[in-house]
């Protein structure tokens, strides 16, 4: 077992008087994929964003063991038909006082190239973000949040809105980058199939920790009915995933 990166302790939030989480406690650590599930509005997303940093409205605690290079892909973003920032420029795009700017060298470049082609859209690097798929718009994103060279990356919902088959692609994909690079991963997830095959590790959660355990041990027809509140399955697609957890 890895080295523990962050812990959270008795984390709790919600808005107004409604009651989002309470009381949720785990830990992440080296090597982890970590899958988060729940219905919608467990608080899956603000969940990762208190960890990141991005929302304080919280009680409890997150306490950062080790502080690694960190990346974060969220949701889905979308532009519109023809859009006229390119994927490179989208990646050169930075942040500086009170202006937006974006400042081409050589070495960002290659860079930029390099992360591309580990996800294999380099050919795009040129092309407009509004004539994107929305699967290469995922892996652009992914490709960005690797710009860093970061050993935890957070997913929001990696895959979300793009067709069957693409997103067995993405996932096959994160977890060739996972090996490859060494990364630890949290990921929210509503595809039970996905997480059942590919995560290490697994919090369930529908305002209070369901559950927590790998996949084989915790994704049983009891705890998916306390966490969705109806039946629930893990469907395993006919085309299989390529990696399996439990061998």
């Amino acid at each position: 077992m890895g080295e523990k990166i962050i812990s959270v302790k008795n984390l709790g939030f919600g808005f107004g008087k409604r009651q989002i989480l309470k009381n949720i406690t785990f830990d992440i650590t080296e090597g982890d994929i970590l899958a988060v599930i729940g219905p919608n509005g467990a608080g899956k997303t603000m969940l990762v964003r208190s960890i990141l940093g991005l929302n304080d409205n919280y009680t409890g605690d997150i306490v950062w063991h080790k502080k690694p290079e960190t990346g974060y892909v969220p949701q889905k973003i979308s532009f519109e038909k023809g859009f006229p920032l390119t994927v490179k420029e989208f990646f050169l795009f930075e942040t500086g006082s009170n202006l937006n700017f974006w400042w081409p060298n050589k070495k960002k470049e290659e860079e930029i190239k390099q992360r591309l082609d580990d996800v294999k859209i380099g050919h795009l690097i040129n092309e407009r973000l509004g004539d994107l798929s929305q699967g290469e718009m995922q892996r652009m994103l992914i490709a960005r949040s690797l710009l860093e060279n970061p050993k935890l990356i957070f997913f929001d919902e990696p895959a979300a809105g793009i067709d069957i088959s693409t997103e067995e692609t993405v996932y096959n994909l994160l977890y060739d980058l996972y090996k490859k690079l060494n990364l630890t991963m949290v990921m929210v997830s509503h595809e039970l199939s996905v997480v059942y095959r590919f995560a290490t590790k697994v919090i369930c959660l529908n305002k209070d920790l369901v559950c927590q355990g790998t996949p084989q041990e915790v994704l049983t027809p009891e705890a998916l009915q306390e966490v969705f509140g109806h039946h629930a399955s893990v469907y395993k697609h006919a085309h299989n995933l390529e990696h399996d957890h439990s061998s």
